[in-house]
């Protein structure tokens, strides 16, 4: 890093440490006082010790200003607390052209939640449990629910965390339709409640002729697009999708007060347990045969077991108990 004083450069060193708890500012990135002549003259090389840090600097020429966290700012003082999220500390928000957002993980100029009242990401840093909890939130998204570590998320767990956040987001639009129903007369127009009217000329219980229909159809086609849209990704990214469309589904309600006889996939009642004997045969096969990590595998079927089942799937319940049975003593045979 180079500032400028009195219209000559000075030349720097950054050295950065890979242990940070070594540092008493808690901070990654130490510099070194500008020197006062030219290291290597005549192809010779003075060598500078600094006993601290115990380096032999033998070269070194002017610094250049490398992407870092905001607390790691050379150029811009860092406040830390352990959590202030209402405003931002001292003069936190200020950032030069290489300064990153540790939440985010990307520049603090692009980070949307920098100065936001409670987020301030300005705040953030690596020393705070809870922005540490907040970074792991963020990198990992939906994948928190199946309780990985950020070391145990790759490209493939991301691609299927990514496609079942957009489902998430389509799915509930859908369910929203659903559960406002749809205004629906009778096949019949005749008033039974005064008969001497014609057809439509009730106006007294007109509104009670009018019936509630609730129809899952567009529903269940969302839900078997996302699952045909699984078979066709990579076993990580597949068993992410299908785990977190059986969470989703199992957590529909049925808002009809009686039972409306409208199809297998119009009705609820019989779409959600056909969606799930999918969903579960899917899964089933896919933890049996794919070469799966140990521990991933295990958060899986943990993951799988949480999900609580609703009444009108009782029906299923047996093939669904048989199905993790299996699975457990694969387990304990590998």
């Amino acid at each position: 890093m180079g500032p400028e004083q009195g219209g000559a450069q000075e030349e720097s060193v950054i050295l950065i440490s890979d242990d940070e708890a070594e540092s008493p500012l808690g901070n990654s990135v130490l510099l070194v006082e500008p020197l006062q002549k030219p290291i290597l003259e005549d192809k010779k090389a003075e060598e500078i010790v600094d006993e601290e840090c115990e380096l032999v600097v033998t070269f070194c020429k002017q610094g250049k200003v490398m992407p870092h966290a905001r607390y790691d700012c050379m150029t811009h003082p860092f406040e830390r607390t352990e959590c202030e999220t209402r405003s931002p500390l001292e003069n936190n928000a200020n950032i030069c052209h290489q300064c990153y957002c540790y939440i985010c993980d990307k520049l603090a100029s692009e980070c949307q939640n920098w100065t936001a009242p409670s987020h301030c990401h300005c705040n953030a840093h690596n020393k705070s449990t809870f922005w540490k909890d907040q970074r792991g939130l963020a990198l990992a998204g939906v994948l928190v629910m199946f309780n990985l570590e950020l070391t145990d998320i790759d490209s493939d767990l991301r691609q299927g965390g990514n496609l079942l956040i957009e489902f998430v987001h389509e799915l509930s639009v859908e369910y929203n339709k659903y559960l406002v129903g749809e205004r629906v007369s009778p096949n019949s127009h005749e008033c039974f409640c005064h008969p001497k009217r014609g057809p439509g000329q009730c106006n007294i219980c007109r509104q009670r002729h009018v019936e509630l229909i609730y129809r899952y159809s567009g529903v269940f086609a969302l839900v078997t697009t996302f699952l045909n849209q699984a078979e066709k990704e990579n076993p990580k990214a597949a068993a992410v999708m299908l785990l977190g469309a059986a969470k989703e589904i199992a957590l529909h309600k049925d808002p009809a007060q009686n039972l409306q006889n409208l199809g297998v996939s119009a009705s609820l009642r019989t779409a959600v347990p056909c969606l799930m004997e999918r969903i579960t045969t899917q899964l089933q096969r896919m933890l049996v045969l794919c070469d799966f990590p140990k521990v991933l595998y295990e958060k899986f079927i943990s993951f799988f077991q949480t999900i609580s089942l609703p009444c009108h799937c009782y029906a299923f319940s047996n093939r669904y108990v048989l199905c993790f049975y299996w699975l457990n003593v694969i387990t304990r045979w590998t």
